[in-house]
């Protein structure tokens, strides 16, 4: 089973468009999406994690269609996009705790496991931390509930 599959995947905003787009991601792999600013990185990962409709094409996610009863297959992923996006005004204990309601697979010793290893602050809300910071609590938390895949961009 591939990890990612995408096949003549179109998406066309005004002035910019990916067309016919096909990619695979062999499960076990790791892949970068390298290329200018505007290139499409962004919505291709938008797409793939189904944020924003497609115009056509086909995207199988751990061997599911991702318009399929999609939010089953997101327990197996993780991911840290560009903005982590917590909530401002919490902090790293509090959002363990909201991701383990989130998650089935949560592992909150791992969790903290993280949080010691990454240097992350405990008690310290969300926005005052540094934005490395906060991608390391991002990838703290995106590999706390043991995906199959893990999509980061950064």
């Amino acid at each position: 089973m591939n990890a990612v599959e995408i096949r003549d995947l179109c998406k066309s905003y005004d002035g910019f468009s990916i067309d016919h787009l096909n990619l695979t991601l062999p499960s076990g792999c790791i892949m970068g999406l390298i290329g200018e600013n505007g290139a499409g990185k962004s919505t291709t990962i938008k797409l793939i994690l189904d944020m924003i409709k497609r115009d056509s094409g086909t995207i199988s996610v751990l061997g599911k269609d991702n318009r399929e009863n999609f939010h089953l297959t997101k327990e197996d992923i993780g991911v840290v996009l560009d903005e982590v996006g917590f909530s401002e005004n919490i902090n790293a204990v509090q959002i363990g705790k909201i991701m383990k309601l989130s998650f089935r697979n949560w592992d909150s010793g791992l969790y903290e496991q993280y949080l010691e290893k990454l240097d992350i602050p405990r008690k310290k809300v969300f926005r005052k931390l540094s934005k490395g910071m906060k991608m390391k609590l991002g990838i703290a938390a995106a590999l706390s509930h043991a995906p199959k895949l893990l999509i980061l961009e950064m």
